[in-house]
């Protein structure tokens, strides 16, 4: 028989596959659990989503094990037929695409063997009679030369693609490309060595390598931006649907008055001034927001999501992305309060959205009200507004038609400072070196020892995010929000 595709394979489309940490650690576990010289296997489900420049594919769990499963007494992988048979059946009961994940011994390079060609062959081929129309998956794990290796190839509609990327959850990996070993890294650029003498040259490689997303481009975004810029982060995926306006030049970073005076879009505004900062960082930009489905597109291929516009949809759809299509996300909110001409409060608020914490409705940090009257349209909400107006004239309640939100405007060092700390926690992440201490916390700049607390949350049973980790598209029916249908159409700049 003819080998299956490897290096030579079909490249027309990026395939990245996505893992949140509960089941990368679980499947290494599994892969592994014969190392160094014997290999293992398991099948899995992984949710997906097409997006315009391939496939994402998202590991939404793994099928159970039965004793005898697996033939024991063999080195290599040998699927009994029993777990085949129940895999498949399953399968007829969910929309999960299905897959098989199996080792290679220690040092042998992850590379698709003809013993491996012959398995995918006949899997690909039966599952298809069980999951008509689904991506089949085949991913090989190895540690060679103590490095944590992974390399796999999908069918889909009629094609075998190259996994292109892997995306597990604060776990910074190299691409091997079909199997084979990834060139190595560029020197150390000389504007990023202070990071590298820090955190290592590995860790500066990691970043050039990375993509991020940055939701909202106003003060605390624009900081964020310049702050990964000049890490070197390689790809930045910029999110805005607002034109700069003179009211925002003393927030956003890069902004001058001839652009606000014409208008210019805010994502514009960054990616001019990310390519004055670092000339070969790749930006995308568009002028839209969350979740509109071009915004996920883009969104769901990052390594880190950063939430920088306070609104609640976009908290929302933040939180949905990371536990539905595990982006690893953080969000920041900043608020002024004030009172008797006194500022009383400068707080910072950073949630972390990983795919198995709380979301935003388990740790009740929406506002119902806030959040409809955020989605109304503009004629709706000038007519509330109207309507409240006349009510109070008449000595009514106006609340039922409208309610304000009082809150004073925030200021650029306080949004700078948000953004900043948003963005090492990134650069944390991105490189394997440190992680956020917190699930969610709150700092008040003119409280006592910053009147920090530590307000997270656990998740309710009944909750879609309990539920639906890594169901990408196939758990849209879970999803916390999706995007009105009055919200102009959101387009890539």
């Amino acid at each position: 028989m003819a080998r299956l595709p490897q290096l030579a394979a079909v490249r027309k489309s990026d395939v990245i596959v996505r893992m949140a940490a509960p089941e990368s650690d679980e499947l290494r576990e599994n892969l592994f659990r014969r190392y160094p010289s014997k290999e293992w296997a398991t099948f899995a489900r992984f949710g997906w989503r097409e997006v315009p420049s391939g496939l994402i594919l998202t590991l939404a769990g793994l099928e159970p094990q039965l004793e005898g499963d697996l033939d024991p007494t063999v080195s290599n992988v040998a699927f009994q037929e029993p777990y085949t048979l129940r895999t498949a059946l399953r399968a007829e009961d969910h929309p999960f695409a299905l897959g098989v994940c199996h080792s290679h011994p220690e040092d042998c390079l992850p590379r698709p063997s003809h013993i491996d060609d012959d398995m995918d062959r006949y899997f690909a081929e039966y599952f298809a009679d069980f999951a008509p129309g689904r991506p089949y998956v085949s991913l090989i794990a190895a540690r060679v030369d103590g490095e944590f290796a992974v390399a796999g190839r999908v069918r889909w509609r009629g094609d075998w693609l190259l996994v292109t990327r892997f995306a597990i959850e604060r776990v910074p990996l190299r691409t091997w490309l079909g199997g084979a070993r990834p060139a190595a890294d560029a020197a150390v650029r000389p504007r990023t060595a202070r990071l590298a003498a820090a955190f290592g040259e590995e860790a500066e490689a990691h970043l050039r390598r990375a993509t991020v997303a940055v939701i909202g481009a106003g003060g605390t975004g624009s900081a964020a931006i310049e702050i990964l810029a000049r890490a070197g982060v390689g790809r930045l995926i910029i999110i805005d649907p607002d034109a700069l306006a003179d009211s925002n030049l003393e927030r956003v970073h890069g902004s001058e008055p001839n652009q606000a005076r014409e208008e210019i879009a805010k994502v514009a505004v960054a990616r001019d001034h990310v390519r004055r900062i670092d000339p070969t960082c790749k930006v995308t930009t568009i002028r839209g927001a969350l979740p509109q489905p071009v915004v996920v597109d883009a969104v769901v291929q990052a390594d880190v999501a950063l939430g920088c516009t306070d609104q609640q949809h976009s908290r929302l759809a933040l939180s949905d992305l990371a536990f539905r299509y595990l982006v690893p996300s953080i969000d920041c909110g900043v608020v002024l309060e004030g009172n008797a001409g006194r500022v009383t409060g400068q707080v910072v608020q950073l949630v972390r959205f990983l795919a198995a914490d709380p979301c935003a409705l388990c740790r009740e940090m929406t506002d119902p009200r806030r959040l409809a009257q955020e989605l109304m349209s503009e004629e709706e909400r000038h007519q509330r507004q109207a309507a409240a107006a006349a009510a109070a004239e008449r000595g009514e309640d106006p609340d039922p038609y409208w309610r304000g939100m009082p809150q004073l405007n925030t200021v650029g060092y306080l949004t700078t400072t948000a953004g900043a700390i948003a963005a090492g926690y990134a650069i944390g992440w991105l490189t394997g070196r440190f992680d956020p201490p917190f699930g969610r916390v709150q700092l008040n700049f003119v409280g006592r020892f910053l009147d920090v607390a530590d307000a997270d949350g656990d998740s309710r049973p009944d909750c879609s995010c309990h539920r639906a980790r890594g169901w990408a598209d196939q758990g849209a029916a879970e999803a916390l929000i999706t995007a009105p249908e009055h919200w102009p159409r959101a387009v890539e700049l």
